[in-house]
């Protein structure tokens, strides 16, 4: 964390995020090594400026500081053991399974794009009068 210290001493949080200029921000935030700083800055921002371009670059910097260090970030990791213990020997109950049957479109439907696909693509496009509601 030796190069996040210094970050932190140089351009707190409220420094750095207090600019406008992303020119700025951005290569800080690429700069960030440790989680632990780069959450601290995504505090700040969302206590005060609140900005989705910024928080995004933040988020970003820690989903990617998870990869480098081949970690699973700690909110995937409850969902990863949550899917993994719904798998292991759960049995799902089928007494209140609901069938599903697949939806097809009307006839009138069906006919109507059979008869586009005969036209050639000229006839479309030369066509000089507007769909109707019903066509659409």
């Amino acid at each position: 964390m030796s190069g996040d210290k210094s970050l932190l001493e140089q351009l707190p949080p409220e420094k750095l995020l207090d600019t406008r200029n992303t020119r700025v921000i951005t290569p800080a935030i690429e700069m960030m090594e440790e989680v632990a700083t780069v959450e601290q800055y995504l505090e700040h921002e969302r206590a005060n400026r609140d900005r989705a371009g910024i928080i995004r670059y933040l988020t970003e910097r820690i989903d990617a500081i998870y990869e480098e260090n081949g970690e699973i970030p700690l909110g995937e990791q409850d969902q990863k053991q949550e899917l993994e213990g719904e798998h292991e020997g759960d049995s799902v109950p089928t007494d209140n399974i609901e069938t599903v049957s697949p939806i097809s479109p009307p006839e009138e439907l069906l006919a109507h794009i059979h008869d586009l696909g005969n036209e050639s693509d000229e006839e479309i496009a030369s066509s000089s009068a507007s769909p109707t509601w019903d066509e659409l």
